[in-house]
């Protein structure tokens, strides 16, 4: 079992195995011992310790569907809708190679696509978390908008579920003086300065705090740009893929039989209408980030478990020669 004092609850959860939890248990208690060597030698078996705990995660999380059977699997994404597309006529010439057949005049998305292209997905998440990117959600269709919201504050990410406003990646700076501007309202409606003002000019910067946080809710904590960006709804918020493409920003997309894949880095081709098939891939995406989140947190204690685990001995050493001085600083003031 993994040292409590050392790995939070939350991290020790993602590490349910019993083989998971002995090598995890190994590789600390190595690290621990680990007092004496040099520098290069301390920084490769850190570099081993956290490879190996990042493959005992990555099987846990990447395979979301390890225990069970890939029928279930496929069954479970038929029961929600992920292979529902849109009319024949509307497909886009990018998406034929992901098309199983047709029913009722509307095409059917390939199931055995969208499972590998999610596994790549969540690998790709997985890897941006551990690097502690900024991960932005943009879904604004009524189907995505709330899921979106809860898995982005579930991972500690940002989101955009209301309307996309043109240029806000390409106009980056003047985005930031109106997250300024939304802070300053807020400082002004808690410390109570409306009051003394006007009626019309409070009730105006009332309406105006009230437009903002409609818009900008979602990324007003945001500290830097966006380096990873999420999209449920591609073809509602086909200005922001067209933004991410042009500004070189990592874009995954679920996109439908509707959509362009050519506007996305890693495209996972699905249902992006039903809010059961949003749901559920926004689910695996939670799971994928915040296992990158919780490998970040345990390199950095790793880190400072390993910096100061080599120079134990010179500072015991340096401890009993303080000890010596002053039991013979002592002496001479006897005499």
């Amino acid at each position: 079992m993994i040292l409590s004092n050392q790995i939070n609850v939350k991290e020790s959860t993602l590490i349910s195995s019993a083989q998971g939890k002995d090598m995890a248990k190994n590789l600390l208690l190595e690290s621990i011992l680990l007092e004496s060597g040099s520098k290069k030698a301390l920084i490769r078996r850190r570099r081993q310790i956290i490879k190996n705990l990042r493959n005992i995660l990555i099987k846990k999380i990447i395979n979301f569907d390890h225990f069970l059977n890939p029928i279930d699997t496929y069954k479970l994404m038929l029961i929600k809708s992920l292979q529902f597309g849109h009319p024949v006529i509307q497909c886009d010439s990018g998406m034929k190679k992901f098309i199983r057949g047709q029913l009722n005049g509307k095409h059917l998305i390939n199931l055995f696509r969208t499972r590998s292209y999610l596994r790549k997905a969540l690998w790709y998440l997985t890897k941006y978390a551990y690097k502690r990117k900024n991960i932005l959600f943009v879904g604004t269709t009524i189907p995505s908008a709330r899921y979106v919201a809860t898995t982005a504050l579930k991972t500690k990410s940002f989101f955009v579920n209301f309307r996309w406003l043109g240029g806000m990646l390409n106009n980056w700076k003047t985005l930031r003086i109106l997250l300024q501007k939304l802070k300053t309202l807020q400082k002004e409606q808690k410390n109570k300065i409306w009051k003394s003002l006007p009626k019309k000019e409070s009730i105006a910067r009332r309406k105006e705090k009230q437009r903002l946080e409609k818009y900008l809710k979602g990324i007003q904590m945001i500290k830097g740009f966006p380096e990873v960006v999420i999209m449920t709804s591609q073809m509602k918020d086909i200005s922001a893929a067209r933004e991410c493409k042009k500004m070189g920003i990592w874009n995954l997309s679920i996109v439908d039989t509707n959509c362009d894949p050519r506007l996305a880095d890693l495209i996972i081709p699905a249902n992006d209408d039903s809010a059961s098939s949003i749901k559920f891939l926004l689910y695996y995406f939670a799971k994928a980030i915040n296992a990158g989140r919780a490998l970040s947190i345990l390199k950095k204690k790793f880190n400072n478990k390993l910096k100061y685990s080599s120079p134990i001995k010179i500072t015991y050493t340096s401890n009993k020669l303080m000890k010596n001085g002053y039991n013979k600083n002592r002496k001479n003031t006897k005499k």
